[in-house]
């Protein structure tokens, strides 16, 4: 009985902020209409939309339609106007006058025919916003290049940059590729007397280490670099360092994995801070390859350019080549 209220309780809450939302969102079009009618075209959209956000009606479509023909927008008012006639509880008679409008406006524009995987993948055209796979899988353009991006949780996001002219329609398959999964390594344990004793994984990196870089500046000699890591985030690994050389200072930076496994490729950028008549300040960056050889050890080769914004007087260049090779500890 008790678990029978809660539920009752719980769906109520849930029709009482879709009544929200639904007020909210006529609220909003009454506001969106008064817009439109002064011609403030620009104002009314951005109301529309909210309101869609607020409760996502068919009929407020229409509306956000509408404004963006006004505003010249004919591909985004004939995407608009799609996602209507798509819709289960469209108008009949309306989806009729909507599908002989939208064949008009595909003589003007271009449009591309998108099919991804994996089926949720979320697709953006211009680096505008992120739609859902099935609501892209129509879409206009205005005649002329337009770059194509899609990206999916546990995939390698893809970019492709497509020219379209007035009335073609383009067919793209973009299927993303997954990232692969690191596979874990067996650990054999044995024992003098029983043989196997136990077969486990091994564990997981630990995500604090330590670190010793050299810097070379073939010109001028070099430096080393002794300090600490940790990853961030998942590719994210933050790096402070002591530089121990003909200059001392200091190094701080961050490096992004491209590749997992074994093998990673990366791209750095750090600041240094020498101290030699005064603090001289930097910035590096650079491209490289770590090579993780276990849990514990890693041995990293990177090609970077430095260049000193308050360089010494007398000195010879301001922007200098570095390449650096070191060894990453990790617990």
């Amino acid at each position: 009985m008790i678990r029978r209220a809660f539920v009752l309780v719980a769906c109520l809450a849930t029709a009482a902020h879709a009544d929200d939302s639904k007020v909210d969102a006529q609220s909003l079009m009454q506001s969106g209409v008064k817009l439109l009618e002064a011609k403030d075209y620009l104002g009314a959209l951005a109301v529309f939309k909210t309101a869609y956000e607020r409760f996502p009606g068919t009929k407020i479509l229409l509306n956000i339609g509408t404004t963006l023909k006004y505003l010249n927008r004919d591909a985004d008012a004939a995407n608009a106007y799609q996602r209507y006639i798509d819709a289960n509880d469209a108008d009949a008679k309306r989806r009729g006058e909507l599908g002989k409008l939208v064949d008009k406006i595909d003589k003007t524009v271009g449009r591309y025919e998108l099919t991804a995987s994996p089926s949720d993948a979320a697709i953006s055209i211009d680096d505008d916003d992120w739609l859902h796979v099935v609501r892209a899988k129509l879409w206009r353009v205005s005649p002329g290049r337009h770059t194509i991006s899609v990206k999916a949780d546990g995939f390698e996001p893809k970019t492709k940059s497509v020219e379209v002219k007035a009335g073609e329609s383009i067919a793209l398959e973009l299927n993303l590729t997954a990232i692969p999964k690191p596979v874990p390594r067996i650990i054999t344990v044995t024992g003098p007397a029983t043989g196997i004793v136990a077969v486990r994984p091994e564990e997981p990196r630990s995500r604090f280490g330590a670190l010793v870089f050299g810097h070379f500046d073939i010109p001028h000699g070099g430096a080393a670099l002794v300090g600490l890591t940790a990853d961030a985030i998942d590719r994210v690994e933050l790096r402070a360092a002591a530089i121990l050389g003909p200059k001392f200072g200091g190094y701080a930076g961050a490096t992004f994995s491209l590749l997992t496994g074994a093998y990673r490729p990366f791209v750095t950028a750090g600041v240094p801070i020498f101290v030699s008549n005064g603090a001289r300040y930097g910035v590096r960056a650079a491209g490289g390859l770590e090579w993780i050889v276990n849990r514990h050890l890693a041995f990293v080769v990177e090609a970077g350019v430095e260049h000193e914004f308050n360089p010494e007087m007398g000195a010879t260049k301001a922007t200098l080549f570095v390449p650096a090779a070191g060894v990453l500890g990790r617990l």
